[in-house]
């Protein structure tokens, strides 16, 4: 990765890490904290007793799920900041616009990061993550958010390695349920089962 499109991450992971800060303190504490008990987080009162790894899967659900009729928390954020003309305001558009899918990694693009096959919605995404560059290798497959900046994507922050098995677990069920991979992927539900393996808990 040459140095400008380095420096562009990190100026892109830094504002980021802020917004997903904005939305979670813009968060009810006690939303918050029913989705850490829901990915099986053991809490006190105050978070303490989960690290800030641990916690970003919380975080995840409760700024990108909301009740039938309510906004999600990202888009309360992304609506507040909505006059912003800089470059943060391309990561705030990234996160609100973010999608959940499984990822196959294809190869590393020749500027830096991985190039990844949407295996259930299709299309080709060039990612630009340190983390997941990190967690990934060529022909892997990855659970991620990611949102499109200037030409590449970001990751919200969390993702889930997994394997072939389970994708063919996935797919079966969109073959035997008859759900458009769309619906299955917007449901809070699979993404807590996937959350939920992450942290090493298994499925709900």
């Amino acid at each position: 990765m040459d140095d400008d499109l380095r420096a562009a991450w990190t100026r892109h992971a830094a504002a980021r890490q802020r917004f997903l800060e904005m939305a979670a303190r813009a968060l009810p504490p006690a939303k918050l904290a029913d989705q850490a008990r829901r990915l099986g987080l053991q809490l006190d009162r105050e978070l303490a007793q989960v690290g800030d790894e641990e916690l970003a899967y919380a975080i995840d659900l409760a700024i990108y799920a909301a009740p039938p009729g309510r906004s999600r928390a990202i888009d309360r954020i992304a609506r507040q900041h909505a006059r912003l003309n800089t470059e943060a305001a391309l990561v705030l558009n990234a996160l609100s616009h973010a999608w959940l899918s499984v990822f196959r990694v294809e190869d590393t693009h020749p500027d830096g990061g991985l190039l990844l096959e949407d295996t259930l919605l299709g299309g080709q995404v060039w990612a630009l993550d340190e983390g997941l560059a990190e967690a990934a290798e060529p022909g892997s497959l990855v659970a991620t958010r990611l949102g499109r900046v200037q030409g590449y994507a970001i990751t919200t922050g969390v993702h889930l390695v997994l394997d072939d098995p389970t994708l063919a677990s996935i797919r079966d069920v969109l073959n035997r349920s008859g759900l458009a991979p769309a619906d299955l992927l917007e449901d809070t539900r699979f993404t807590e089962n996937l959350w939920r393996r992450a942290l090493g808990f298994g499925p709900a």
